[in-house]
């Protein structure tokens, strides 16, 4: 974002009630979602490009629900864990790092808004911003650690110089995003591309004994977002919920679904979203006659449900 829009007060006014409504709208549209601290600076990105605002919510809906999913529930436990390995893969490409950081006990929190922001929070060029952004929204959703790997083994010879110290490493990595130009970004990118081919995320997971569960965005991510139909990709305005109250993936599901026989992940899909699209009609009764306790009893069993259909019906391994 330019500075002279940044010294725009009427301007920044407007931004920011746009934003409010862009972030807004996702958590209506999808309640079982939860705000997370930054995920205003990825719907603000997509606004500051977009320039209005129905397509930066529909952008921001497709990265809630398929890229940064596991942040946006009750806590960010899936999160750490994608964090945890990011240490993995950090051991496998620098020993001398991962030592330091072994050494000194360094948990991974400088890198948490790395990936709960795509790096936004951290930098201040808009232009590396949108390749960053650019980059990530066509990879895996855990394509930004694979990134923060790839930045902390190009800045190995600066982190290995670093005052044997927990506070003075700590706070050298969390500012090692600031130091990177343009063209080291662009460096990164393609050292990150060769990392999760190397090191995909159910390799990783095993390297490192560590299991995202099986709902996790990154298990579920080729169920979900890669068997979208290539031929109509999922545009924006398909993540727009219709006024019959159909799961947005409704539509794409059912029609894979239609074309295939016997038992297949697409039907097994179509009958997941149709428990879903239940369950929310149930909670919204619930909540037109103020039942509190039945809103908390369907809560809970759609949770339940839905996390027992996805193992048990589409049978994502880790």
């Amino acid at each position: 974002m330019s500075v002279e829009y940044r010294r725009d007060v009427d301007a920044t006014k407007r931004r920011q009630t746009q934003l409010g409504s862009v972030v807004r709208s996702v958590l209506r549209s999808y309640p079982w979602l939860g705000y997370y601290q930054g995920f205003h600076e990825l719907s603000l990105i997509f606004l500051s490009v977009f320039g209005s605002e129905r397509p930066a919510i529909e952008a921001s809906k497709m990265v809630a629900l398929f890229f940064v999913r596991d942040a946006m529930a009750s806590n960010l436990d899936h999160v750490m864990q994608q964090l945890r390995l990011l240490y993995v893969v950090v051991q496998a490409i620098s020993p001398e790092i991962h030592a330091l950081l072994d050494e000194l006990e360094v948990p991974p929190f400088f890198a948490i808004s790395w990936v709960l922001t795509w790096f936004a929070h951290d930098l201040d060029d808009f232009q590396s911003i949108c390749r960053i952004f650019d980059f990530l929204i066509v990879s895996p959703p855990m394509q930004v650690v694979y990134m923060a790997a790839a930045m902390l083994k190009r800045s190995e010879r600066d982190i290995l110089a670093y005052e044997r110290d927990f506070a003075a490493v700590h706070t050298g990595l969390s500012k090692l995003p600031l130091a990177v130009k343009e063209k080291g970004w662009r460096d990164i990118i393609d050292d990150s591309y060769h990392l999760q081919a190397e090191y995909p995320a159910t390799r990783l997971q095993h390297m490192g004994n560590c299991h995202l569960p099986k709902l996790s965005v990154v298990n579920t991510f080729e169920a979900t977002w890669m068997r979208l139909d290539p031929v109509r990709p999922l545009a924006f305005t398909s993540l727009v919920p219709c006024k019959s109250g159909k799961h947005p993936l409704a539509s794409v599901a059912s029609s894979s679904a239609a074309r295939a026989t016997g038992n297949s992940k697409e039907n097994r899909m179509a009958r997941v979203i149709d428990l879903t699209n239940t369950a929310q009609k149930a909670r919204n009764l619930a909540l037109q006659h103020k039942w509190p306790l039945m809103v908390a009893t369907v809560a809970s069993a759609t949770m339940l449900m839905y996390a027992w259909l996805l193992m048990q019906q589409l049978q994502i391994h880790a």
